[in-house]
């Protein structure tokens, strides 16, 4: 067997794992367009929240940091002035009421060497001495923060006096650790605790008479990090959730307008316009769709009238016809009768289907009308009944009456149980009465269709029986009326063969 290459199979695996993500993001996103707009416009609202915070924290980072150097560096600058101001014998004394936790001062003939170790310390480093020097010269009252007085050298010469600092130890947390810190805090409603040291410096400070003053500093923690502010920006999404949903409800509310405006007038034609008002795109949308309305109520009245016209014409030269049959043979009659009746039945097939468009909506007794329809199959001989269900007078006065076109549901299920009665023999009926759905189950006993013919028997003048015979394969009709019929209403007609033999229609109509 041929292996795959590497990089082939690296690349099916990768669309296998994209084609994955794509079927969850699919059953995760609503369906519906005011939900998506909400969860997109609310998502990228708070990512951006999050980044403003985060940017925040790194300000603050630096700030924080900024000012703990600052203030760190003014106290070493105002302790080195108080002991340069002071004799040597007070400032002993001095020392020993400085040295408290986490700052040590001491003295020296000499400057020591100081070193940076870290390199991450070197900039911290050069910015705490610079603060330092700094805190010096405002002391010393000089402008340069390089030059706080004057020192005599070893050869009796003045030279600047110039503090030197280096950090050791900077572990204040960055941006991203309080960051999580802090939410941790907020969920675990944990007490924010006092962190190890900060940091650690040492800095010596040049005095008047030669001495060195060397100053250890460490801060033993730091203030506690402050909470992430969660419930500013849950409140700051909330309020902005509800301006997106009222807005987008807004934009959304027209659509939702046209799309119940175009499913009552695929119901029925005469259904009244749409109100043009709102904003100038939602008028000019209530515009278009009521010249398309008027239009297409034109184009069916005049169809109508048209059909109404033609059948009127043909009824006269088809009964010319009947009366000159009437004169032929008996061998020559039959033929030519069964012709024109089969072209008088689909003329009337086609004006029904015309008409029923124009129908008037009322409400229907579907009980009385399908017990009605069972009954006249009934009396003609024909092997057709009620589910045994049905049989119960509380089973049927819990089926509601319908709003519907009578004449159009009355046809949808006559087709149907004629289709079942011709080519399935003993016919069931049942009725299954839902909150939005109302469906009529009309089951036989037959040898039922293909699967593959399930679909194309509603074609109009499809035939599953081949032959032109009417008496045994119908004009092929049938099944398209009904289905059309059905569809007028809102609901369907669905086949499908039934596992212990025969076949299932099922007509849906859906309640108002």
């Amino acid at each position: 067997m041929a292996s795959v290459p590497a990089g082939r199979g690296a690349a099916v695996k990768r669309k296998g794992v994209l084609a994955r993500m794509r079927r969850l993001a699919s059953r995760l996103s609503p369906d519906s367009l005011l939900a998506r707009l909400i969860l997109i416009f609310s998502g990228g609202f708070f990512t951006m929240l999050l980044l403003t915070t985060i940017y925040a924290g790194e300000s603050r980072h630096f700030y924080f940091m900024r000012g703990l150097m600052a203030d760190r560096a003014r106290r070493m600058a105002e302790v080195a002035v108080l002991l340069d101001a002071t004799s040597p014998e007070i400032r002993f004394v001095l020392r020993e009421q400085f040295n408290s936790r986490g700052f040590f001062v001491s003295f020296t003939s000499s400057c020591p060497s100081l070193t940076v170790r870290d390199e991450h310390l070197k900039d911290a480093s050069v910015l705490m001495e610079y603060m330092l020097n700094l805190s010096l010269a405002r002391l010393y009252g000089e402008s340069r923060p390089q030059h706080h007085g004057r020192m005599r050298g070893a050869h009796g010469e003045e030279i600047p006096r110039r503090a030197v600092l280096a950090v050791s130890e900077l572990n204040l947390p960055s941006p991203m650790e309080s960051f999580v810190q802090s939410v941790g805090q907020y969920f675990t409603k944990a007490k924010a605790n006092r962190g190890p040291s900060v940091y650690q410096a040492t800095a010596v400070v040049p005095l008047h008479d030669g001495t060195w003053v060397v100053i250890e500093d460490s801060a033993p923690g730091y203030p506690p990090m402050p909470y992430f502010p969660f419930t500013s920006i849950i409140a700051i999404e909330l309020f902005f959730v509800a301006i997106s949903l009222l807005a987008f409800y807004l934009c959304v509310k027209p659509l939702r307008r046209l799309a119940r405006a175009a499913d009552r007038f695929g119901r029925d034609i005469r259904t009244p316009a749409l109100p043009e008002t709102g904003p100038t795109e939602v008028r000019e949308a209530a515009q278009a769709f009521n010249r398309m309305q008027t239009s297409i109520r034109e184009f069916l009245d005049e169809r109508e009238r048209t059909l109404a016209a033609v059948s009127h014409d043909l009824r006269t030269p088809l009964t010319r016809m009947r009366l000159r049959v009437e004169q032929l043979d008996e061998s020559q009659r039959a033929p030519l009768q069964k012709d024109i009746g089969e072209l008088q039945q689909i003329m009337d097939t086609t004006i029904d289907i015309a008409r029923s468009k124009s129908e008037n909506v009322a409400m229907v007794d579907v009980v009385s009308l399908i017990e009605s329809l069972v009954e006249d199959r009934q009396d003609m001989g024909q092997d057709i009944q009620m589910e045994e269900r049905l049989q119960d007078p509380e089973a049927l006065f819990a089926i509601r009456p319908l709003s519907a076109r009578p004449l159009s549901m009355k046809r949808c299920l006559a087709n149907l149980m004629d289709n079942a009665l011709r080519y399935g023999g003993h016919v069931v009926v049942d009725v299954v009465d839902n909150d939005d759905m109302l469906s009529v189950i009309i089951s036989d006993s037959g040898p039922g269709i293909a699967e593959d013919e399930l679909k194309k028997v509603f074609e109009p003048f499809y035939r599953v029986e081949r032959s032109r015979n009417r008496s045994t394969g119908g004009t092929g009709l049938g099944l398209s009326i009904a289905r059309s019929m059905a569809r007028m209403h809102g609901g369907d007609v669905i086949l499908e063969n039934r596992p212990e033999g025969g076949l299932r229609a099922t007509a849906t109509f859906k309640r108002q």
